[in-house]
């Protein structure tokens, strides 16, 4: 993970649209797979990113401090978001920001002790 939350957040969303815009792209005009979302679902998801990066844009000018506590602030904005989504992946899409965030944020103050896998450290 990168040394800075906030670019790291925006390059992780960012990556997430473009390969659901791909998908989105490689599903237009074919029936819904049996598994995974449909290309409608899949636009949905990469607009629901795009809405993330964007919030967490209104964060760029911020001090490392106000940084953290703004990005802590995002987890019951994007949780409402998820309870209000139009179906289930795009609210597994805004409550897994909301948790990432988290994540980041906790490792960000040090208090996070599990790596990038979910894995505990044995240091």
């Amino acid at each position: 993970m990168s040394d800075n939350p906030l670019a790291y957040l925006l390059d992780r969303f960012a990556t997430d649209a473009i390969t659901l815009r791909a998908r989105t792209d490689l599903l237009a005009g074919k029936p819904a797979p049996e598994h995974g979302p449909d290309g409608n679902a899949s636009r949905e998801m990469a607009e629901a990113c795009e809405l993330v990066i964007a919030m967490l844009k209104d964060l760029e000018q911020l001090s490392d401090d106000d940084l953290l506590e703004a990005l802590d602030a995002l987890g019951p904005e994007l949780h409402a978001l998820s309870e209000r989504a139009p179906n289930d992946f795009v609210r597994s899409v805004y409550a897994g920001a909301a948790t990432r965030i988290e994540q980041v944020v906790r490792r960000a103050r040090g208090d996070d002790d599990e790596d990038e896998s979910g894995e505990a450290d044995d240091e």
